[in-house]
C-alpha cells in the first residue's frame, strides 16, 4: 500500500521553509522578529490553500518589516539567496517560498511613486522565483510604463527575467488574475522573445500564443507564420514553438493550424527526428 501523497501546498510551504526565510531576513535585519513570524505564519497553514498561503505570508511580512515600503523591500532583496544560475536553460523554476516577496511588492508598492523601484525589486525577486503573478497588477495600473520596461527586459542576460516578460503578460496565465488589457498586448514582447536560445523562455512564448489562439486564432497563426518566415529562430525550436503554440487549434482540427504544422519543412524535420529516435516536438 503506497503512502498518500502530500498536497502541493504542504510540499511547497512547510515550517522548515518559513524558518529558512525568517533566518535569512533576520541575518540582514536584526530587528526582525523571526520566531514570532514563524509562529504566526504556520498557525494559519491548516486553514489555507496554496495561493492563500502566499498572501498570508506577505501579510505577516508587512506586519514585521519596517513600515517604510522601500526600506522593507530592500530588506527582502538583501536577504535573498544567490540568483538561479543564468547559465542554465530550463528546469530551474525557483523556490515557491519566495513568491510572498513578490506578492508583498504587489500589495504595497503598486503606486506611481514607487513604480520604478517596485519593478526593479520584482526583477531581483524573479531570478529566485517567478514574479509572473505579481507583475500583473502593475500591468493593469500602469500598462504603458510596465510594457516599456518589459521590452527592455527582453534583452536581460538572465533567462528568468526574459521569461517573466512573456509569462507575466499571458492572457490566461494559470492561477493568476485576468489582465484588463487586450489579449494582443504582449505581441511586441513576444516578437523579441520567440528567437530566444532558452527553452524556458520559448515554452512560455508558445504558451502565450496558445492563450491568444483561444480568443483570436488568426492573430495567433499569423504571428507564428510571421516568426517562421523570419528565419530568426533555429528551425527545430521554431517547429516546437509552432506545434506548442497552436496545440489547442490543432486538437480542434483547425485547418490552418494543421497546415502550418504540416508545412513541407516541418514535415521533413519531423520525419528526420523520428528516424533519429528523437521526440523534441512533443507537447510539454
Amino acid at each position: 500500500m503506497t503512502a498518500a501523497r502530500l498536497p502541493l501546498k504542504d510540499q511547497l510551504f512547510t515550517r522548515e521553509k518559513v524558518e529558512l526565510i525568517a533566518s535569512e531576513i533576520k541575518h540582514v535585519d536584526s530587528a526582525f522578529k523571526a520566531d514570532e513570524f514563524v509562529t504566526a505564519v504556520v498557525a494559519q497553514f491548516p486553514l489555507l490553500e496554496l495561493k492563500a498561503r502566499i498572501a498570508w505570508i506577505a501579510t505577516c511580512l508587512k506586519r514585521r518589516l519596517p513600515r517604510d515600503f522601500r526600506e522593507a523591500a530592500s530588506v527582502l532583496v538583501r536577504s535573498l539567496p544567490a540568483p538561479a544560475d543564468p547559465a542554465l536553460s530550463d528546469a530551474d523554476f525557483g523556490d515557491f517560498i519566495y513568491a510572498p516577496y513578490a506578492e508583498y511588492v504587489a500589495q504595497q508598492g503598486c503606486t506611481a511613486e514607487d513604480l520604478e523601484f517596485s519593478l526593479a525589486t520584482l526583477r531581483e525577486i524573479t531570478t529566485r522565483f517567478s514574479a509572473e503573478f505579481a507583475i500583473r497588477p502593475f500591468l493593469d495600473a500602469f500598462p504603458g510604463e510596465v510594457l516599456a520596461t518589459l521590452l527592455v527586459w527582453t534583452e536581460d542576460r538572465h533567462y528568468h527575467v526574459r521569461r517573466l516578460c512573456s509569462e507575466g503578460t499571458r492572457p490566461r496565465l494559470p492561477w493568476a488574475r485576468n489582465l484588463t488589457l487586450p489579449n494582443d498586448v504582449g505581441i511586441p514582447v513576444l516578437d523579441r522573445l520567440f528567437a530566444d536560445p532558452t527553452r524556458y523562455v520559448t515554452r512560455s512564448v508558445a504558451n502565450h500564443v496558445n492563450d491568444i489562439s483561444k480568443k483570436n486564432p488568426d492573430l495567433a497563426l499569423d504571428t507564428l507564420e510571421r516568426w517562421r518566415n523570419s528565419g530568426l529562430q533555429q528551425p527545430r525550436e521554431m517547429h516546437y514553438v509552432i506545434r506548442h503554440g497552436a496545440r489547442t487549434l490543432r486538437r480542434a482540427d483547425h485547418p490552418r493550424a494543421l497546415d502550418l504544422v504540416r508545412s513541407p519543412f516541418a514535415g521533413a524535420l519531423h520525419e528526420k527526428e523520428k528516424k533519429q529516435g528523437l521526440d523534441v516536438v512533443r507537447d510539454k
